[in-house]
C-alpha cells in the first residue's frame, strides 16, 4: 500500500531515531458500542457529530494501532472507556478491567465523577478489584457543548479524598469553551492541586490548549502546581508544546494520543481561532474535519511525536528529558501510586 510506504519512510527516517525503545501513551480509549445507551452522532443533539469515531474499539485494535504507529518500539498505554452520557458505567467498567487483565501493557483508569455518587468504600473496592490506577473524570455533556460548569461540578471530596489517600491518577478533560485559559477553570485546577496534594492530576489534551494562543493564556496558572501534568493527546502544534515546556518543564509533559482518534492519517492545524483536522478521505464526516486525497499523511499519533521533537529542539532540552516525555515521566506517575 502506498500510504503504508509513505508512513514507513517518514517514520524510520525522521521519528524512530529520536524515540526511546519504549513508548507510554498516557491517553487512550477502548470500548464497545454494545455498552452504550445511544450513539451520539445518530442523535439530533447539538454537538452530536463533534467527534465521529469507531463504534467498536477493542483492546486488540488499540494495541495494534500503537504497534502500527511505532513498529520498532514496545508500546504501552493508559486506557479508559467512553466517558460521556452515552455509556453504561457498569458495563464500561467491566470492559476496561477485562482489557487490562488480558493485556499487561495496558494501565486502566475507571470512569468516576461527582455525578455518579458512588460511595467512597464502594469506589475503593471497584478500584481494587478492577486493578484501576485512577480516574478518567466523567464528561457530563455530548460533543462540544462544554457549558459553563466548573471543576467542582465534576469532582467532589468523595472521589478526591480517596485519590489523595491512594495517590491516584486524575485524568481531567476540562470544561468550558475557554478551556484552561478560563479563570474559573484555573481556580478549579488549583483547588484540586492544593487540597489533594498526593493526587496525580493530568490535564488531558494539554488542558484542551491545542493552539499557542490558548496555551499562552493558560500555562502560568499551573506553573507552580507540581502535582499537575499535561498529556499531549491531539496537540500537534510545536509552538504550543514549546510554551508549555518553557513554563513547566518537559518533566510534566506526557506523550499521549487519544486513540482511536489519533489513528487517523492527517494533522490537526490552526485555522483562525480553532483547530481543524485535515485527514485522508477514508474517515467518516465529523465536525472540524476536512478530508482530502490530495495530501500525503502519516498517523496523527506520529504527528504528535513530531511536535514534541520540534518543541524540544526549540527549547533545547536534553535527549533524556525528551525521552522522559515519551516514557519515563508517565511511568513514574504510575509506579508511585500507593493504593
Amino acid at each position: 500500500m502506498p500510504g503504508k510506504e509513505i508512513h514507513s519512510k517518514f517514520y524510520y527516517n525522521e521519528i524512530s531515531p529520536m524515540l526511546p525503545n519504549k513508548i507510554l501513551d498516557f491517553h487512550t480509549h477502548t470500548w464497545s458500542c454494545e455498552d452504550w445507551k445511544f450513539k451520539p452522532w445518530e442523535t439530533k443533539k447539538d454537538g452530536g457529530k463533534y467527534m465521529v469515531t469507531a463504534e467498536d474499539y477493542p483492546p486488540e485494535k488499540l494495541l495494534a494501532d500503537g504497534q502500527q504507529c511505532f513498529p520498532d518500539k514496545e508500546y504501552k498505554a493508559v486506557v479508559f472507556g467512553y466517558p460521556t452520557p452515552a455509556v453504561d458505567l457498569e458495563k464500561d467498567t467491566r470492559f476496561v478491567a477485562a482489557a487490562a487483565r488480558k493485556y499487561k501493557n495496558l494501565y486502566p483508569l475507571i470512569m468516576a465523577g461527582k455525578d455518579f455518587k458512588v460511595p467512597r468504600e464502594q469506589l475503593k473496592e471497584q478500584l481494587r478489584s478492577g486493578g484501576f490506577l485512577g480516574y478518567k473524570v466523567f464528561l457530563n455533556w455530548v460533543g462540544d457543548d462544554y457549558g459553563d460548569m466548573s471543576i467542582e461540578d465534576m469532582l467532589s471530596d468523595n472521589e478526591m479524598a480517596l485519590a489523595n489517600e491512594l495517590g491516584l491518577i486524575i485524568m481531567l478533560h476540562v470544561p468550558r469553551t475557554g478551556r484552561l485559559a478560563d479563570p474559573e477553570i484555573q481556580r478549579g485546577v488549583q483547588w484540586l492541586s492544593r487540597d489533594y496534594p498526593n493526587a496525580k492530576i493530568v490535564l488531558a489534551h494539554c488542558g484542551r490548549c491545542y493552539l499557542p494562543s490558548e496555551m499562552k493564556m493558560a500555562i502560568q496558572s499551573i506553573k507552580d502546581l507540581n502535582n499537575v501534568c499535561m498529556d499531549t493527546s491531539m496537540v500537534m502544534d510545536p509552538l504550543t508544546l514549546q510554551i508549555a515546556m518553557e513554563a513547566i518543564g518537559a518533566e510534566r509533559l506526557l506523550y499521549a494520543t487519544d486513540f482511536p482518534v489519533a489513528a487517523m492519517k492527517g494533522r490537526r492545524v490552526r485555522v483562525m481561532d480553532h483547530w481543524v483536522d485535515v485527514v485522508l478521505d477514508e474517515y467518516p464526516d465529523s465536525a472540524y474535519r476536512v478530508k482530502s486525497n490530495d495530501i500525503r499523511a502519516t498517523y496523527m499519533a506520529v504527528e504528535i511525536a513530531v511536535a514534541i521533537r520540534d518543541a524540544a529542539e526549540r527549547v533545547g532540552i536534553s535527549d533524556k528529558q525528551r525521552d522522559g516525555v515519551f516514557y519515563d515521566n508517565g511511568m513514574k506517575l504510575l509506579n508511585n501510586i500507593t493504593g
